[in-house]
């Protein structure tokens, strides 16, 4: 029964520790990615800083250039991410992380995986998007060892 005990702690300890290495700031990327899911683009819009830029797969896009993409459709999208590790000097955020969408239309499934990079920097209270890095993965590659968690909407 202690051994139990001891195990359940052990493992309730573990999960605490993980859901500690997520930045507050993630919440921003959150956000983003919850309102693309929603074609939301006002709030896209308001996740990120007048100047951010996204370094999309070789290119280099806008806000703007990133809701021209994100068209209503009847595709539901779920996320999943995976941190990988941050950095924190004040109100400068970096991430890097893992990032995962579900792509689902009536019968059909198609699941995109990016490596994904992120500057945050807080602005008047919040923490907003500067810059984003994203490497989209070849279809059918999956990284070794990640474990995805899944957004909450």
């Amino acid at each position: 029964m202690a051994r139990t005990f001891f195990i359940l702690l052990l493992l309730f300890a573990t999960a605490s520790s993980h859901a500690e290495k997520r930045p507050e700031a993630f919440n921003t990327i959150d956000k983003l990615f919850a309102a693309m899911s929603k074609f939301d683009h006002q709030v896209m819009r308001s996740t990120v800083t007048d100047s951010f830029i996204l370094l999309e797969h070789g290119e280099v896009w806008t806000i703007e250039d990133l809701v021209k993409v994100v068209k209503p459709s009847s595709y539901t999208r779920t996320n999943y991410f995976s941190i990988i590790n941050y950095e924190q000097q004040g109100d400068l955020l970096t991430v890097n992380y893992w990032n995962k969408a579900n792509f689902t239309q009536k019968n059909n499934s198609e699941e995109v995986i990016w490596l994904e990079s992120a500057v945050l920097a807080k602005v008047d209270g919040n923490w907003l998007l500067t810059q984003m890095h994203s490497t989209r993965l070849p279809a059918g590659k999956t990284p070794d060892k990640v474990t995805f968690i899944q957004q909450k909407l």
